[in-house]
């Protein structure tokens, strides 16, 4: 049992991969050391675009047409949306069986209940998930519409001082009391996860003040007409249409300065880690649920039609001692699904049956074989649109099939801003039937029947049927 590595999982919310990319504007000089020792996953795909899916799906290993809360906790009627205890198992119920002393502070956002001890979680505590302060007036970037009440996207924090974030304080005190107490024999597995940097983007005054607005630069696809994609997008586009450039700049300054905050946090804890003669025992993961569009496109946040890369390409650094040693890996497609299989490989204990992902050891060892870990596989339902989407990976190539509105087809390694759909045209026509193929053979694999069933006459949408996969 000293044998087996202690975990310390960090989780945000709304982060994309683009934010703590090497070329990035962010700064996070703390994750960058971390993936200066581990393997940073240039390629990981969340499986669906808002909480609760996506964070379900990392628990289980399954995706939301498997586990079943295909939106988030609070917004549909309770029995609409749940993954109980009883129908599902956890990976943390299987790492407490290995004897694993399992800790969760922050955001869950889960399944309903909110009773983790139900899941093989020890210690935990929800009520730390957000450090996020009221802003400065004169910050505050504010969009109104009539009929809504003002939304605010961002500001800057009346707090002069730089806090720290109660979901770490409450991480580095549980490693600090483990280190010290009579359990310092058995390994822990310490989930720390914030509800930032989610809108508003209201990040403490000292981190904006790093940011230089003048020299930020926007997305390349701000300003682009929406052609080619579903009509919601232009919708969706319209309600920003009044901010200007330097809103734009300064949102993304407080939405960057928020995960500049949180990157000291991770600074803080791994720091703890070290103190405590832990951290070289102890495997380091750092993810977030899904991204955040951040002027792609025209859009914000995300949400209903939002199947492009700023959302759905998410940080993944997986840092395991003596085994990574900072490769950046823009090769291998992953996914949330695969790190609940991963975890429990390293660890050592039992897997879990009824997994739809699959471990990333095998390339973490470098034993992966060249023709592996080249798909990966995304569902949106809308939220409460329910506005069906399925999303495949192959490569470079990408397929979002909106049934509600119009297919879109993107090679990644030539367009990699996703500004030209191919799927109309004649030339790409095999691909998008291959892409539509590949589609109907994971539905069929993961048991999405409701879809993959579609056999009813108006609800033959898609370029090619399931009967051809």
């Amino acid at each position: 049992m000293p044998d087996r590595p202690n975990v310390l999982f960090l989780m945000t919310d709304h982060t994309n991969a683009q934010a703590i990319a090497p070329e990035s504007q962010c700064l996070t000089p703390y994750l960058d050391a971390l993936a200066a020792e581990g393997r940073r996953f240039g390629r990981c795909y969340t499986t669906n675009a808002i909480c609760s899916p996506a964070r379900a799906s990392l628990m289980t290993s399954t995706y939301p047409s498997t586990h079943g809360m295909w939106d988030c906790t609070h917004t549909q009627r309770a029995e609409w949306v749940d993954v109980p205890a009883d129908r599902f198992v956890y990976f943390s119920q299987h790492l407490a069986d290995a004897g694993y002393r399992n800790a969760y502070f922050g955001k869950w956002h889960v399944e309903q209940s909110n009773q983790l001890e139900d899941f093989g979680w020890d210690v935990y505590d929800l009520r730390c998930a957000s450090a996020r302060g009221n802003a400065f007036a004169d910050s505050e970037v504010i969009v109104p519409k009539e009929g809504y009440p003002d939304y605010l996207l961002a500001g800057v924090s009346t707090d002069d001082e730089p806090r720290t974030h109660p979901a770490f304080d409450r991480g580095i005190e549980f490693i600090r009391q483990h280190a010290r107490g009579d359990r310092s024999h058995q390994p822990f597995f310490c989930f720390v996860s914030t509800a930032e940097p989610h809108d508003p983007y209201v990040p403490p005054k000292p981190f904006f003040d790093r940011y230089n607005l003048d020299a930020i630069q926007l997305s390349p696809t701000l300003h682009d007409e929406p052609i080619g994609k579903p009509e919601v997008i232009r919708r969706m586009r319209a309600v920003w249409r009044d901010l200007t450039d330097a809103d734009w700049r300064r949102i993304s300054a407080a939405y960057w300065a928020v995960i500049t905050f949180i990157d000291n946090e991770v600074g803080r804890i791994i720091h703890t880690l070290k103190e405590t003669g832990q951290y070289e025992n102890t495997i380091i993961v750092f993810t977030s649920d899904h991204g955040d569009m951040l002027g792609g496109h025209g859009l914000i946040t995300k949400g209903v039609g939002t199947s492009y890369e700023e959302v759905y390409n998410i940080p993944l650094i997986i840092r395991v001692p003596e085994m990574t040693n900072g490769c950046e890996d823009d090769q291998a497609l992953t996914s949330l699904v695969d790190l609940a299989p991963t975890l429990l490989d390293l660890c050592g204990a039992e897997p879990l049956g009824s997994a739809q992902g699959k471990s990333l050891c095998p390339r973490l060892e470098g034993k992966a074989n060249a023709h592996e870990y080249r798909d990966a596989y995304a569902e949106f339902f809308g939220q409460r649109f329910v506005y069906t989407q399925r999303i495949v990976w192959h490569d470079n190539w990408k397929y979002v099939f909106n049934p509600g509105g119009i297919d879109e087809l993107y090679n990644l390694e030539e367009d990699p801003h996703e500004r030209c759909n191919l799927a109309e045209e004649p030339i790409h026509r095999e691909m998008l039937l291959e892409m539509t193929r590949r589609m109907w053979r994971k539905m069929k694999q993961i048991g999405d029947d409701s879809l993959f069933n579609t056999q009813y006459a108006t609800l033959r949408t898609a370029p090619i049927g399931p009967g051809d996969a």
